[in-house]
């Protein structure tokens, strides 16, 4: 088969999602006079990254693109000075616009790395707090001044990584920083004396996760870790404590109030006297999501998920429509599969490892259609949904951050219950998962990886199968010895599980239980997930995307070859391609970005 594209033909279908809506933090006077309302622009993993600003009186906007400072979360505050200052970049950096002469100055970098922060908190005193990851510094801008100062960092800890969610600052000058996910932390920081203090007495600080805190309207701020609510102080909480967070005071352009911008692109304003809703057309041109998961096929549709947010949409292959159904999974962040059942569309979501079920049939109710059953505790990512050979939905699970050891977990799709298996393999996520009907088994990979953050203790991964009847593992193996995550399996229509390691790939017979054949792939860059969930084509080929390239494995001799290359899957400067789902006659449907991608292959 030819690896040119003389016989592929890459089709554009469109972006799934735009989303229009936009929030504003604050507002701000131009020397003109006319007014500005100033919103964080994120396009999250597309690399995309601006300060927005939307004139009030003609719904003129302007985008200061800071893109080139490399991809990251943006965070915006007004200053004490009245001027607007970003935190935004890889690594974060500090910036101000400046009111009165209209331009973006580069304060700089105050620490590095810092590659994904928290919202910010601003102080009395006008001191602009951030914290970052992956080392937990605490970073600073005097407002008054612009001057940036590196805090450093907070967590003695090792294993922590995050100040997450956000930090809060008292009246009386302390900043409070929540450190997680390995375990809950909450340290204080007093300017003045430089003093810091992890202040979450036990066993609160036991607990997985983070903390959340706010400034109330009382000045103080107060914080909730898993079910207490507690007041902070700079050297210890006191819990049963709480108020609610201080309100944001009204934004105003002259004498009116500024709303938001809705999904057909309008800025809502309401007179201050007389309650008159104006209606603003702007230039807002919307955020476009990141494809994340393009995973089924249904009645024609074709189902997938953008990231961050999560929201599903599908693209009917008949009217050529594509429709954003929004946020289904309880997860939120992205839905890392969906799987087409009698029962309904089975829903896999981050973060939480949390599973919903759609009626695609019926209209989409807020709490009843989709329906959340459940998730696992501890776990975060739930990779891929395998129909078991008894009938039953099961996945593996990676751990919430910080930790080790993923789950199996099973759903039931008759009565949608749910039962998991605690840490198969200790100290392992569990990834994959496959069918063995011939045995009533499932076939499971593992890698030594665990949550964002975590440091793994094992050396080596594992393939193991996994007895339906009797819930239990019968069998351990390591088709290709050291290494270190075993990826995506399928099974072929011989009965062959074909799996993936690294840039290597095994075929294993799980009836005879032994590796039959190993060999190099002809990439290296895999695309998620990695290998299509079922073979295609009269000759049941094991497709998959890589580089900037559609491969194969051929069960006929077991062989890896390049079907097709095309720019939308990898090309320098781009994320390429991620999610894919390739029907049984051929068709591959993929996400490259923000667009959805088609290519008929020649099988």
């Amino acid at each position: 088969m030819s690896d040119d594209n003389s016989t592929h033909d890459f089709e554009v279908l469109g972006e799934p999602v735009r989303m229009r809506e936009l929030s504003f933090s604050f507002v701000t006077q131009d020397p003109d006079g006319y007014h500005i309302a100033w919103a964080a622009y994120l396009e999250t993993v597309l690399n995309s990254t601006a300060l927005v600003g939307v004139r009030t009186d003609t719904g003129e906007v302007l985008h200061l693109d800071l893109s080139e400072y490399g991809e990251g979360k943006i965070t915006i505050t007004k200053g004490a000075d009245g001027n607007v200052y970003v935190y935004a970049g890889n690594p974060g950096r500090f910036f101000r616009y400046d009111i009165q002469t209209r331009k973006l100055e580069n304060l700089g970098i105050a620490a590095e790395p810092a590659n994904y922060y928290s919202a910010g908190a601003q102080g009395l005193d006008g001191k602009f707090y951030v914290g970052s990851y992956p080392n937990a510094t605490l970073v600073c801008c005097d407002t008054n001044t612009g001057a940036v100062e590196n805090i450093g960092r907070i967590a003695d800890d090792e294993l922590q990584f995050y100040i997450f969610p956000s930090v809060a600052v008292s009246d009386d000058n302390v900043v409070y920083c929540p450190v997680g996910l390995h375990h809950k932390e909450l340290w204080s920081y007093t300017p003045e004396t430089g003093d810091r203090k992890q202040i979450l007495p036990a066993p609160l600080n036991t607990l997985q996760g983070t903390s959340n805190v706010w400034t109330a309207e009382d000045g103080q701020v107060y914080g909730k870790a898993d079910d207490q609510t507690f007041l902070c102080l700079p050297d210890s909480i006191v819990i049963g404590k709480t108020a609610p967070a201080r309100t944001r005071p009204p934004l105003l352009a002259g004498d009116k109030q500024v709303g938001t911008i809705d999904d057909t692109g309008h800025l809502t304003l309401t007179d201050r006297g007389t309650d008159e809703v104006t209606r603003i057309k702007t230039d807002y041109r919307g955020k476009r999501a990141w494809v994340y998961s393009v995973s089924c096929e249904r009645k024609g549709n074709i189902y997938g998920s953008c990231a961050l947010p999560g929201r599903s949409f599908y693209y009917d292959t008949d009217t050529k429509a594509m429709t954003d159904l929004g946020v289904l999974g309880s997860g939120h962040c992205q839905v890392y599969d969906t799987i087409d059942l009698p029962e309904g569309l089975f829903l896999s979501s981050y973060m939480g490892a949390y599973v919903d079920v759609l009626d695609p049939d019926q209209p989409i109710e807020d709490g009843v259609n989709p329906r959340c059953l459940g998730r696992v505790e501890g776990q975060e990512r739930p990779i891929q949904w395998c129909l078991g050979p008894d009938g039953m939905l099961y996945t593996g699970t990676e751990p919430a951050k910080g930790r080790l050891g993923g789950t199996l977990m099973r759903v039931n799709p008759g009565d949608e219950s749910m039962k998991v298996w605690p840490t198969p393999i200790a100290n392992q996520s569990l990834e994959y998962v496959a069918p063995v009907p011939e045995t009533g088994e499932l076939f499971c990979t593992t890698s030594i990886r665990g949550g964002s953050s975590a440091i793994p203790t094992e050396t080596s991964a594992c393939v193991f199968l996994w007895d339906t009847a009797n819930e239990e593992m019968v069998f351990r193996a390591d088709p290709v010895p050291g290494t270190q995550n075993y990826g995506r399996a399928v099974r072929g229509r011989n009965g062959l599980i074909y799996g993936l390691a690294g840039e290597t790939y095994y075929v294993f017979d799980p009836k005879a239980r032994s590796t039959v054949f190993t060999g190099d792939l002809p990439v290296k860059n895999l695309r998620f997930p990695t290998l299509n969930r079922e073979p295609v084509g009269p000759g049941g080929l094991i497709v998959g995307l890589g580089d900037d390239a559609v491969y194969c494995i051929d069960p006929a001799d077991n062989s890896a070859r390049i079907l097709a290359r095309h720019p939308s899957i990898g090309s320098p400067g781009k994320r390429g391609a991620h999610g894919f789902f390739v029907t049984p006659d051929g068709v591959l449907y993929f996400g490259s970005e923000a667009t959805l991608m088609r290519c008929q292959l020649a099988l």
